[in-house]
């Protein structure tokens, strides 16, 4: 299970990054209360280190269990858990539409199953 979904929160995390490379306005204005064009630059700037996660993740397919892909699972599953966070701040504060609860409802999910994958891949060591 565990190296199954890194695999997909791989591919999932590098297609964010690709998006936020080719098109950044599409992916702040479904977000974003206001768009203003120089929000470019720092998404622009960010997407190549979603890029390389996402290779990171999709190469962690091949690890074998032990503590390396456990702490893998832990420390993706907390990042999502901190990203959930900042969309609901910004939600909060009116930086962001009601869209960004979606995604931090969807990335609060994908933290909680990175954690339980992390739990199983403990118990089968």
């Amino acid at each position: 299970m565990a190296r199954g979904l890194v695999a997909v929160t791989g591919v999932f995390v590098f297609l964010v990054g690709a998006l936020l490379v080719l098109s950044p306005e599409s992916y702040l204005r479904v977000y974003a209360t206001e768009y203003v064009p120089g929000m470019d630059f720092p998404a622009r700037r960010f997407a190549p280190a979603l890029l390389g996660m996402g290779i990171v993740l999709m190469m962690a397919r091949t690890l074998p269990n032990g503590r390396f892909l456990t702490a893998l699972c832990v420390i993706t599953g907390l990042v999502f858990f901190v990203v959930a966070a900042t969309g609901v701040h910004a939600w909060a504060t009116e930086a962001a539409k009601s869209a960004i609860l979606w995604a931090a409802a969807f990335e609060i999910a994908l933290g909680v199953l990175l954690l339980a994958a992390a739990r199983s891949v403990r118990r089968a060591e």
